[in-house]
């Protein structure tokens, strides 16, 4: 046989490892039979729950899953979860900027039916802004009487229309307080702050920040905060995340944002973008 002839049976055995090679990038191969890979491009559809850590403890924060919905042992939630009647899956194309970065990275190269946990790092999930943040100190105090508009007084007690004499419990502070005055034409309600000293209170009705009222003096009601765990959803929608140097965190950012993120994926379908 001549020499040409060696050389090209040679190049197309060449070529064919190629093209083997390539297709074997594309799908994977199961009893035999190809397994289809995600990659750019393809329209997918997934399972998945998302969680971060708190104190080393996982709590997930979004899922299309209804058993992990319902499983609050298992899978304890954030703060902010919110409950969804709607568990479809998450249909989407990989690459066309629909998911968060980290995410949509995550899922190329995972085979039909294969579940992955995917690490997103902050910087790749949601963004973290310090401008929705502030610090508050933990001793603080309030006026024993204080004039309050009517949108203020439905803010902290309720949205029934005060009376005088009437007493309501402040939704902010835990303790109550009686109505001195309300004067509709000034849009303004009276009020006198009335605790105990050396009582504690729930603070936005949560036994995990608690006030202890330390003294009432000079028209003030001086207190601190009395932190039993984290984090705590505050009525505004801010997180209380952190404590440190006598101060306590509210963070006003999605719960997620600035965090390192855990999704656990199972891919159900894939439609091939090419």
């Amino acid at each position: 046989m001549k020499l040409w002839v060696y050389g090209t049976i040679i190049l197309l055995i060449m070529v064919g490892v190629s093209v083997g090679l390539y297709e074997y990038n594309l799908s994977t191969y199961s009893g035999g039979k190809s397994v289809p890979v995600v990659k750019n491009g393809d329209k997918i559809s997934v399972r998945y729950y998302g969680y971060i850590y708190y104190g080393g403890e996982r709590r997930v924060f979004d899922t299309n899953i209804l058993s992990v919905a319902k499983d609050n042992i298992t899978y304890p939630k954030t703060v902010t979860y919110k409950w969804s009647n709607h568990f479809n899956l998450l249909t989407f194309t990989v690459g066309s900027g629909s998911m968060i970065k980290g995410f949509d990275e995550g899922v190329v190269g995972m085979r039909l039916n294969e579940t992955k946990t995917i690490v997103v790092p902050p910087d790749k999930g949601y963004p973290f802004s310090w401008a929705k943040v502030k610090n508050e100190s933990l001793y603080q105090s309030v006026s024993v009487v204080e004039n309050l508009s009517l949108n203020q007084f439905y803010d902290r007690f309720t949205h029934a229309n005060p009376t005088t004499g009437s007493v309501y419990t402040d939704k902010i502070h835990g303790w109550n307080v009686i109505v001195l005055k309300v004067n509709p034409s000034k849009n303004l309600v009276t009020i006198q702050n009335n605790p105990d000293v050396n009582k504690e209170y729930m603070a936005y009705n949560n036994p995990s920040i608690l006030i202890h009222v330390d003294k009432i003096s000079d028209g003030m009601v001086n207190y601190h905060y009395v932190i039993k765990s984290l984090p705590i959803l505050t009525p505004d929608g801010g997180v209380i995340d952190e404590v440190h140097n006598g101060y306590f965190r509210i963070n006003y950012n999605q719960e997620v944002a600035g965090k390192t993120l855990y999704f656990v994926v199972t891919v159900v379908k894939i439609e091939s973008g090419q």
